[in-house]
């Protein structure tokens, strides 16, 4: 594949994961930066992606740690492994935060089903599990009347940079399209793996 086949190849692999629960995509590690300057990752699930802005979106509580890193920090890197066609992306770029009541929280939450709702219920992540529901499982109540909306938050990642990685037994290939030039099209170049 050449280079323009390539970017096109990798965001349709990303537009595919947002609906695919068994896509390699699905699930990815965004990375931040804590308060004390270390490095922080997790894997969170793709909900949107979207070649034409060039923007992934995750969804989170806004209690948590990555929103409260991302607050004061908005740079971020995102990746992301498939092991069947043995290739990477690395995307680095920058989040947009989108707390309750905003339209985009609000059309987010709209989507959800019931029970992802629920993971919004309860107290803020990393905290000690203290709730047991009445079957004796722990974690929040999905008869809790707080709805959780006032947790939710969305998460836009805006890539400025697609850093491709693949693996063969010989010749592995890297390429990295640069989306900061505003005049819609990357600057694209291969790099030596």
């Amino acid at each position: 594949m050449n280079l323009v086949e390539i970017e096109a190849d990798a965001w349709a692999a990303l537009e595919r994961a947002t609906t695919d629960p068994k896509s390699a995509f699905r699930y990815l590690n965004l990375c931040s930066v804590d308060h004390l300057g270390a490095p922080q990752a997790r894997m969170v699930v793709l909900r949107s992606a979207s070649p034409s802005d060039r923007s992934l979106e995750f969804h989170t509580d806004t209690r948590s740690s990555k929103w409260q890193e991302f607050s004061l920090n908005p740079n971020a890197t995102v990746l992301g492994y498939c092991p069947d066609t043995r290739t990477q992306l690395r995307f680095k770029g920058r989040v947009r935060l989108f707390g309750a009541e905003t339209e985009q929280a609000e059309k987010a939450w709209n989507t959800l089903a019931p029970w992802t709702r629920t993971t919004y219920q309860g107290g803020p992540p990393g905290d000690d599990l203290a709730l047991q529901n009445a079957d004796g499982s722990k974690g929040a109540d999905p008869n809790d009347s707080s709805t959780g909306k006032d947790c939710f938050g969305v998460i836009i990642f805006d890539v400025t940079v697609l850093d491709w990685f693949q693996l063969h037994r010989q010749n592995n290939k890297r390429a990295e399209f640069d989306y900061k030039d505003d005049r819609g099209h990357p600057s694209m170049r291969w790099l030596n793996p």
